[in-house]
């Protein structure tokens, strides 16, 4: 049977070096995924399952 589970947009990218986000009314660490090929950075709190999208900055090497 096929994995149906949400893909991972960039899988060379590591959610570790995504910024974290504290949940606007909770307060508590959310998750992180790219989505968008890695263009946003998509939190969702476990709580109360706030979700908050933002974009990612273009790294300067």
């Amino acid at each position: 049977m096929a994995d149906t589970s949400t893909p991972q947009s960039n899988p060379s990218a590591s959610t570790a070096e995504l910024p974290e986000r504290l949940c606007t009314w909770c307060k508590v660490s959310m998750t992180k995924r790219l989505v968008a090929g890695g263009q946003f950075i998509h939190y969702t709190c476990p709580k109360c399952v706030f979700q908050h999208t933002t974009k990612r900055a273009p790294k300067t090497e």
